[in-house]
């Protein structure tokens, strides 16, 4: 297969992933407000405070994705084979880094915060598994993949500045 017909493909599977992001957060939201308005669960009912501090940073990771797939998707729309080496790539992928750096800082705080309520009051990982489509499951691998990403970028800003000094020579 051709680079451009591997490219064009990934392109449509970031817009579908993007797409299925967007509906997640949305499906987040709507459970939470439908299930609460309905009667919630004894968990919300008693504790309300920790359980809208436990869905704002599930919500605050779906968002995240949704972030992070906009910009995967925004960067595999705008490459040019011929000149791959642009400015805006070189920070869009720096923006990739930092947002799953951020998606596994919010899941540490989440999974902390939810291990310190298990420790004071019960239900608070049922509250979370009604959910059923978030979670603090988070391991090293954001991490790790936040940094790989972040090299990207900046050899990308290298190959920017090469570019750049060539076209002066030129």
């Amino acid at each position: 297969m051709k680079t451009e017909q591997i490219l064009h493909i990934m392109r449509v599977g970031a817009w579908i992933v993007y797409i299925g992001a967007i509906s997640r957060s949305v499906a987040l939201a709507a459970f939470f407000v439908l299930s609460n308005l309905s009667g919630g669960s004894e968990f919300y009912s008693n504790h309300l405070w920790p359980a809208l501090a436990i869905f704002s940073l599930l919500l605050t990771i779906t968002i995240l994705y949704v972030q992070i797939w906009e910009k995967v998707k925004d960067i595999l729309t705008e490459i040019n084979l011929r000149n791959p080496f642009s400015m805006k790539t070189a920070q869009q992928l720096t923006s990739v880094g930092y947002l799953l750096f951020s998606v596994w800082i919010v899941s540490f705080i989440g999974k902390n915060y939810m291990h310190y309520l298990n420790k004071r009051m019960s239900g608070a990982t049922e509250f979370v598994q009604s959910f059923d489509m978030a979670s603090f499951d988070i391991d090293i691998v954001y991490l790790l993949n936040a940094g790989i990403i972040y090299i990207i970028a900046q050899i990308f800003r290298r190959g920017v500045e090469l570019q750049q000094e060539n076209e002066l020579t030129i």
